[in-house]
């Protein structure tokens, strides 16, 4: 059943299969079996798309009610033992906003579980993750997906901070090209070295080369002001650092740049209690911090691919940095 529903929702046996952490034919072979189970046919395959068909559609409502159904039978189950710990160690990325660390651990709490909150950038916590010293982790795309159970991804559209009396604060929209005069403002590359890459990567096809790239953790606010800089980030993170209008967000033309986020788990324990945390903050996320579902196009995920591999950015290497 999460194999049809994975296909149902993607409507492509290949970007289910990437969000299942699968390859293709064995997920084929899968709802194959469950067709000649049920003795109809769930989806309408051509070369060109996937629909599903009268009795899918009828199916899948059903699905997801049987697989939350399946998921709490085994959460009380784990529940009832007097061996199963209650304890879950979570990792969320420094931005977090309190609503949604507080509606975590408010709705975890209600199902009686002690919850664990760790600080952790994207890179961190993959490290804690294959330590096993966390239990679910909330993780920028892109990353190394082996090991790991994966949430589909939730977007949201980058935009662009600057000062209030910045030439281009003027502006209702950016261009990217709009911004070749002015350095970037980002986070140093070891914190997430494939998230550094990809958006230096995606600026340059935009048309924006940055001169110089100012890494800051701390100093945003101070190089945004002296060196005439601009930062990529949310309108969420831009208005908590607006200091009564100091500095405003602006969108970019076309919405270029995303930042992609999901909850994971590794990929042997996502089940019981663990996957009812994932749930949780998956929904929580979208709630209080207006991630949107939506998958990754394909143009950004070769970064998928390299997220392992802590190559030079080749983005950087043709600008100046301090």
């Amino acid at each position: 059943m999460r194999y049809f529903i994975a296909v149902a929702d993607a409507l492509s046996f290949a970007k289910a299969a990437r969000e299942l952490n699968m390859s293709q034919p064995p997920l084929s072979k899968r709802i194959a079996d469950l067709e000649g189970e049920l003795g109809a046919k769930l989806f309408n395959r051509t070369s060109k798309k996937v629909d599903l068909t009268t009795t899918g559609e009828a199916l899948l409502p059903q699905a997801r009610a049987a697989v939350r159904a399946f998921d709490t039978a085994l959460s009380v189950a784990r529940s009832l033992s007097p061996s199963q710990s209650r304890r879950l160690r979570v990792a969320f990325p420094s931005e977090t906003s309190r609503r949604v660390l507080s509606d975590v651990l408010s709705r975890l709490q209600k199902l009686q579980v002690e919850v664990q909150l760790f600080e952790a950038n994207t890179a961190e916590q993959q490290r804690l993750l294959a330590a096993g010293e966390i239990d679910i982790g909330v993780l920028r795309h892109p990353f190394e997906k082996r090991g790991i159970w994966v949430s589909p991804s939730l977007g949201q559209p980058l935009g662009v901070i600057i000062a209030a009396e910045h030439p281009l604060a003027k502006l209702d929209e950016i261009r990217l090209s709009d911004l070749n005069p002015y350095a970037l403002v980002q986070f140093e590359r070891h914190f997430h070295p494939g998230l550094y890459d990809e958006l230096l990567d995606l600026c340059r096809a935009g048309g924006y080369v940055p001169p110089r790239i100012l890494h800051s953790a701390r100093m945003t606010k101070a190089f945004l002001r002296t060196d005439s800089a601009v930062a990529l980030a949310t309108e969420r993170l831009a208005k908590g650092r607006s200091e009564g209008g100091s500095f405003v967000w602006r969108p970019l033309v076309g919405t270029p740049l995303r930042w992609w986020t999901s909850v994971v788990c590794r990929s042997d324990e996502c089940i019981g209690l663990t996957r009812s945390g994932v749930d949780v903050i998956f929904f929580s996320l979208q709630q209080h911090e207006s991630w949107a579902p939506m998958p990754r196009p394909a143009r950004v995920r070769r970064y998928e691919r390299e997220a392992g591999r802590d190559k030079p950015s080749r983005a950087a290497g043709a600008a100046n940095t301090h």
